[in-house]
């Protein structure tokens, strides 16, 4: 990618940004949920809800796992070097099957980094830029914190301890990491952006930051980057309405980022993924058992078991983040073997008299509280009879007793029987 196109590129991205919300800033009309950015249709057929992919679990056997349990997913395209681009994401060859798979359902996205400079001499980069035209991630812009001169001494302070050990630190990762110059200056960039962000924000770790840029500047660099992810970044981000990090990066941010970082939503987009593909497909990880899922099953009935298994974990496990990846996974496991539902169903077939006549007595009560029930659970009194035997009313009476995320998975794999993997 040559630097004329890229900075053509950028300054177009730039004007739109600009445009779109620093005016309505100036005019006191800027709104995180409506001014989204990048525009949606600078994607290729956006879906809700838009989901941000984690930088740091790009792998790919993640992102599969993720892609249909979400609206879209979008995931952004670091500026590495073509060895560790391969080694940390996927092999080039790739590039045009997943080009493909963006444009064919839009259930992929792709973003580039906002300093595109960094992509300079990447060429294997370039039919994502040629074919799919990706906007690039910038978040809402510093100055609905601070005005610029605040912004620009604190950037300045930021260089000033950076320029005593930290920028050889980086220099050192670059070359070994085979970074150009430009991406090497684009990470100062990014980690300034972020400090500048956690000051400016009141977070008391940018002073821990200040200390470790002078006295261990490798744990800067990586107190910095997980700051950015977990703090800032979510923060200022306009796109992605769920933010997707793996259980180990959620603990890792707690240890780091303790005690600022308190995730109040937690979601394991990750590990359930992988879950779900393991039960309801006989694919092979990857884009097969994707392209498999999105066939097989209801992009809506997708997400509702996923949010039900998330949902089962942190109400049942709410130290969850304590405990090991292998207890996770046992966890999924007996959630999704759950058989309450089952077993009061056979319960209430068996134990509720059939006749309408008897119902009165074991409602306990008047008809009218009886035929209230019934009625609520689509049924009329006015027939004479109602099978209470009969799957569909006791279906119906023994999820009544049930948790919401019970009665869910247990719908969802009613529904999908024949196509359910393992059991």
């Amino acid at each position: 990618m040559d630097r004329e196109y890229l900075e053509d590129y950028e300054q177009r991205e730039e004007a739109e940004y600009k445009e779109l919300v620093l005016k309505r800033i100036r005019e006191g009309k800027f709104d995180f949920k409506k001014d989204k950015y990048p525009a949606d249709n600078r994607f290729v057929n956006l879906q809700y809800p838009v989901a941000l992919a984690s930088y740091w679990s790009t792998n790919w056997s993640n992102i599969w796992a993720q892609v249909p349990f979400c609206g879209s997913l979008v995931l952004m395209i670091p500026p590495f070097p073509k060895r560790q681009f391969e080694r940390e994401l996927f092999k080039i060859s790739d590039i045009p099957k997943i080009i493909d798979f963006v444009k064919e359902t839009g259930k992929l996205q792709i973003m580039v980094h906002s300093h595109l400079h960094a992509y300079e001499g990447l060429d294997f980069l370039d039919p994502f830029f040629e074919e799919l035209k990706p906007p690039t991630y910038v978040g809402a812009p510093i100055e609905i914190l601070e005005d610029k001169k605040e912004v620009q001494r604190l950037a300045e302070a930021f260089l000033t301890l950076a320029e005593v050990k930290y920028v050889g630190l980086l220099k050192e990762i670059g070359r070994s990491e085979e970074y150009s110059s430009t991406g090497i200056a684009s990470s100062l960039q990014l980690d300034c952006d972020t400090y500048v962000a956690l000051k400016l924000l009141k977070y008391e770790i940018a002073e821990k930051i200040e200390n470790l840029l002078i006295d261990e500047p490798a744990e800067a660099f990586f107190l910095l980057s997980w700051s950015g992810d977990f703090l800032s970044s979510p923060i200022c981000d306009l796109r992605a309405t769920l933010k997707n990090y793996t259980f180990d990066e959620i603990k890792m941010a707690r240890f780091l980022l303790s005690p600022v970082y308190k995730p109040q939503e937690i979601r394991f987009p990750c590990e359930i993924g992988k879950f779900l593909q393991r039960k309801l497909t006989y694919a092979p990880q990857g884009m097969r058992a994707c392209y498999h899922m999105l066939d097989n099953y209801s992009a809506y009935d997708l997400q509702k078991v996923q949010e039900s298994l998330n949902k089962a974990i942190v109400e049942n496990h709410p130290d969850i983040v304590n405990k090991k990846t292998e207890e996770l996974s046992q966890i999924l496991d007996n959630v999704w073997n759950d058989k309450t539902v089952p077993r009061r169903i056979k319960g209430l077939q068996i134990g509720i008299p059939i006749s309408m006549g008897a119902l009165g007595s074991v409602a306990a009560g008047p008809i009218g509280m009886a035929g209230g029930l019934l009625a609520g659970l689509g049924y009329s009194v006015a027939d004479k009879f109602i099978d209470l035997g009969t799957e569909g009313l006791s279906e119906r009476l023994a999820k009544l007793k049930t948790r919401s995320y019970q009665a869910n998975i247990y719908e969802f794999k009613k529904k999908y029987k024949s196509k359910v993997a393992h059991e």
